[in-house]
């Protein structure tokens, strides 16, 4: 068989079939190509191999004699052999830091025992992704897998973002884990911490000797986490066990994506792109029980679009759809990321405002919700094709959990209380609830 040397940067241009990677890794490639770094190149063609071959685009064939550093693939659909001469684990710090590619085709564990430990067709791991048992589900698979076959203290997933959740520990080296997630194509591994000044202190207060990090990455290249692997014992893990860790973040990556589908098909409103009642009567009783957990307060705010049906009748249906979409992205913009908005029905959204938060809070941030709607530039097209600019506003109504009630159909009854008050003339104010024995407090801030 004639034998051709390419360099990496032939190898993507004029070999791999790019076409059928992901568009993130598409990029990743065309931005490794046009830096015209020769280590930048190099990591974005084994990455691209490691994504390949994790597609079946092309297959590692064995290596003649002990391999050498050096490992073949195949393409599918043709004869032809791509060998790649793999770089050296580097070393830095008393870390080795492995490419992917470079370990061994077959983790020393068979694929059906990976399947059997992480039960992938589990309907607990399917169902909602935010739920905290079905997290704690695959947390503990996870961790057994990693007991029965790596042999490992522990094994865990640590989402992408986690920082700002207080009920996930963080991880064992916030930098080196964020280096390991913005580098997927490789395992980082620490073999002995006590030679490695930047993780031995914390090793010592958890009793680690060994430590291994993997970024988890999407199909679409998106960062989701990232698995830590730790062990009691001094350098346990041979190549086939990194290759073990390797297989297990791909299949974890597998289980999120799948949630993540499952919760855009349940959990997702179509048309505005933000959560749906479903969601939000899933949420509202975990935040409750957080803040009731923890000994703080959450607030509900219900917003209702003032004399929507106008628009409908004005303009026409879809024009109708177009206030909908752009009062649920200003709805969106105006609370913090931890916050929910969801589209409760027709022209209602329901916002729930984390714990803890207090009542001057919940007051400055409904206002802002308020008066975001009202001053944004709302255009829609009529059913003429002729393009409006039309003033939308929305009315309030607001509870707190746990000061006005304890159940979550009696905060939404209340907080249905004030919006109907919010909703007399002339409209457009934010109410909170007050008992019976007191009249709803109205707040309207000019702008």
């Amino acid at each position: 068989m004639k034998q051709k040397v390419i360099d990496f940067r032939e190898l993507l241009e004029r070999v791999l079939p790019l076409d059928e990677l992901p568009p993130a890794d598409r990029f990743h490639v065309q931005r490794a190509l046009r830096s015209g770094v020769a280590s930048q190149i190099e990591q974005a063609a084994l990455l691209a191999l490691a994504r390949l071959e994790q597609f079946g685009t092309v297959k590692r064939i064995p290596t003649p004699g002990n391999g050498g550093g050096v490992v073949r693939y195949q393409p599918r659909d043709t004869i032809d052999v791509i060998t790649v001469r793999l770089p050296e684990p580097r070393h830095r710090d008393g870390i080795l830091i492995y490419p992917r590619s470079s370990l061994p085709a077959q983790a020393r564990a068979g694929l059906e025992q990976v399947r059997r430990l992480l039960r992938l067709d589990d309907p607990l791991l399917s169902s909602d992704p935010r739920r905290p048992d079905a997290r704690i589900g695959l947390i503990e698979q996870l961790n057994q897998a990693g007991r029965e076959v790596l042999g490992a203290t522990e094994l865990r997933f640590i989402p992408a973002g986690s920082s700002a959740e207080p009920e996930i520990e963080s991880p064992f080296d916030p930098e080196l884990a964020r280096e390991a997630g913005e580098h997927p194509e490789a395992i980082y591994y620490c073999p002995d911490t006590a030679r490695c000044p930047m993780l031995d202190v914390e090793a010592r207060r958890r009793q680690v000797q060994a430590v291994v990090m993997a970024g988890v990455l999407s199909g679409e290249g998106q960062p989701l986490g990232l698995l830590e692997v730790t062990s009691a014992q001094k350098d346990p893990f041979r190549p086939e066990d990194l290759a073990m860790v390797a297989l297990l973040a791909d299949y974890c990556a597998g289980v999120l994506e799948r949630a993540a589908r499952i919760e855009k098909l349940v959990f997702i409103d179509p048309l505005t792109s933000i959560y749906n009642k479903s969601y939000f009567e899933v949420q509202l009783p975990n935040e409750m029980a957080r803040a009731k957990r923890e000994g703080s307060s959450m607030a509900l705010c219900i917003a209702d679009i003032d004399d929507f049906k106008s628009f409908n009748s004005t303009f026409g249906y879809e024009a109708g759809n177009q206030v909908l979409i752009q009062v649920a992205r200003s709805l969106k913009r105006a609370v913090r990321p931890f916050d929910t908005v969801a589209r409760w029905g027709g022209e209602e959204f329901a916002v729930l405002l984390t714990a803890p938060v207090q009542a001057q809070d919940v007051l400055t941030i409904s206002e802002r919700l308020r008066q975001l709607v009202e001053r944004q530039a709302v255009r829609i097209e009529a059913l003429d094709r002729q393009s409006h600019r039309v003033a939308v506003t929305v009315s309030i109504g607001v509870a707190l959990f746990p000061d006005h009630e304890s159940t979550g159909a009696d905060l939404w009854r209340v907080a249905n209380q004030a919006l109907l008050e919010a909703k007399h003339p002339p409209k457009n104010r934010v109410v909170f609830y007050r008992p019976p024995d007191t009249r709803p407090r109205a707040f309207r801030r000019e702008a």
